[in-house]
């Protein structure tokens, strides 16, 4: 009864009538495919530095975020650690502070101007 009411309807709302049978076609030998996605974090070239960089930057920043700041002089990269350190809580040593500056530096560095200090203050 249910499929001739059904069929009624249909046509009277003028609905071609569907085979809900599933279309099954030919199934591959094995159905599931992988894709390989690139990974294609930046790599920190060796140098005096880097390992404590590393250890301190990277636990809060993934390696994208740091190369893609600007060539920073080396009084704002200064600024830069030592707000990380006393502003964010960032466990850098106090001894590891200039290393750190030092290493950004050398892999993204600017010369300060002539006659600035290297001691910067926050937001520098």
């Amino acid at each position: 009864m249910w499929t001739t009411l059904k069929n009624i309807w249909e046509a009277a709302h003028d609905i071609a009538p569907v085979d809900s049978a599933p279309i099954r076609g030919p199934q591959p030998q094995n159905p599931v495919h992988t894709i390989a996605l690139p990974h294609d974090e930046p790599s920190f070239p060796p140098g005096p530095g880097r390992e404590e960089f590393v250890a301190a930057c990277v636990v809060c920043h993934s390696p994208r975020y740091i190369t893609m700041q600007p060539r920073f002089t080396r009084s704002a990269w200064l600024g830069e650690v030592n707000k990380m350190k006393d502003v964010y809580g960032a466990h850098i040593p106090d001894q590891q502070v200039p290393q750190i500056v030092d290493y950004l530096v050398s892999i993204n560095g600017t010369p300060d101007p002539a006659g600035t200090s290297t001691t910067a203050s926050y937001g520098e």
